[in-house]
């Protein structure tokens, strides 16, 4: 299936046609080389911050409503339906810890929808994975889990994705969509020497990921303490602008439903 054909309404930066993706550009975090850290561990009692990226040329971060028909949640409400990327609207991931799923993370608008859709493909706009998940009913941050990440995704390739409030399953029209793009990369000799001297730190761990530009990684470390560390948390979404979202509570997904190009990776 190709991309655009699974959800009817997406941003006209995805728009398609059958011979390439569209025109994106992912600037990757300035890192002093990726893959590595470049500055001691001891830095986990500093802020968390991910390496500045660009957003020319990315597609926004933030859905703006249904670009026609009805929709379930109001285009001037802010904060909207939002991934929780940095600035170039990627996900980086090494996906190589079992502790840390590959996964992404949105901020969810309070709605009386009650699904939204994960729809990846890769380069030539082939599904590899989808996933619906019911949401909680209620404003918050959620994060939808892709398992094996390792395997689905190819090191150094570009995948896409769509997330979609389904509005009304009857009218693909009202769907509030966000998209970006997804990479992963194998870890390096030098991070994972980083890693280790990090221990069992999490905030030293995310330090460490942060610095080799891994966001996913980074995010999710930050996630897992948020109850205990909350300016962790607000400085590390505040490094990539979006400070808007980061008074709002993380929130469990009631249920999911996947499917996998490749049957191992359900």
């Amino acid at each position: 299936m190709k991309f655009g054909q699974r959800l009817a309404v997406i941003p006209l930066a995805l728009v398609v046609s059958s011979l390439a993706m569209p025109a994106y550009s992912f600037e990757l975090p300035t890192t002093s080389d990726r893959g590595s850290t470049g500055s001691s561990i001891g830095g986990a009692t500093r802020a968390i911050e991910f390496p500045p990226t660009s957003d020319r040329g990315a597609p926004s971060r933030t859905a703006g409503g249904a670009t026609r028909g009805s929709t379930c949640i109001d285009a001037n409400v802010q904060p909207n339906l939002t991934a929780l990327l940095p600035n170039n609207s990627l996900a980086t991931t090494y996906a190589a810890d079992a502790d840390l799923p590959t996964s992404l993370f949105f901020y969810v608008p309070e709605s009386p929808s009650q699904q939204a859709e994960l729809f990846i493909v890769d380069s030539v706009g082939e599904e590899v994975y989808s996933q619906t998940v019911t949401l909680p009913g209620e404003a918050g941050v959620v994060q939808v889990v892709i398992p094996n990440g390792e395997d689905l995704f190819e090191a150094d390739e570009l995948y896409y994705w769509d997330f979609a409030i389904i509005c009304d399953a009857e009218d693909p029209d009202s769907n509030v969509v966000v998209g970006g793009g997804i990479q992963r990369a194998d870890a390096s000799a030098e991070l994972l020497m980083a890693l280790a001297s990090a221990g069992d730190d999490p905030l030293a761990q995310a330090q460490v990921y942060a610095e080799a530009g891994a966001w996913q990684e980074t995010l999710a470390l930050v996630a897992k303490l948020r109850d205990e560390n909350p300016q962790a948390w607000a400085d590390l979404l505040q490094s990539v602008g979006l400070e808007g979202v980061a008074d709002a509570p993380l929130l469990e997904l009631a249920a999911r439903h996947s499917s996998a190009a490749h049957p191992d990776c359900n």
